[in-house]
């Protein structure tokens, strides 16, 4: 039987608490499909957006992204969030789902796509090289509570 990929943006509540367990896996803080759900709303109040790699009607993957505008790069998309689930890696869904990303983007007329990932994960860091980001600094925290 052929195996049915389709990507797709999670819009409804119940497509976004589909997908807690696989962002869990990147957010392990969240406690519940409900967070999910209405973290995202708040997030979709500026823009946010989660598009989903979709097997067989289970979420394998996903890119929670947004449109921002700033003075370092004029209008851009930032990646929230990327991840693939733990079993599903290595089939290119994260390189289909930055190429997706980036193709909105430019169709949203950005000329840039931005993302943040940890220092101590060289995976990832690798992945994103391999993808053809670049490291063009550093981000800086500051705990406020």
């Amino acid at each position: 039987m052929a195996t049915q990929i389709t990507l797709q943006h999670a819009e409804t509540d119940a497509e976004l608490a589909a997908c807690f367990g696989l962002v869990q896996q990147l957010r392990p803080h969240l406690r519940s499909a409900q967070e999910l759900v209405e973290r995202t709303a708040t997030q979709r109040a500026q823009g946010y957006r989660l598009l989903v790699v979709w097997n067989a009607g289970r979420p394998v993957a996903a890119a929670g992204y947004r449109r921002m505008d700033n003075l370092i790069y004029g209008p851009f998309v930032y990646v929230d969030d990327l991840v693939t689930d733990a079993g599903e890696r290595g089939r290119g869904y994260g390189e289909q789902l930055l190429e997706a990303v980036a193709e909105i983007a430019r169709a949203q007329g950005c000329a840039q796509l931005v993302l943040d990932t940890g220092l101590a994960n060289a995976l990832a860091q690798r992945f994103y090289f391999r993808a053809g980001l670049l490291s063009r600094g550093l981000h800086f925290c500051m705990e406020l509570q």
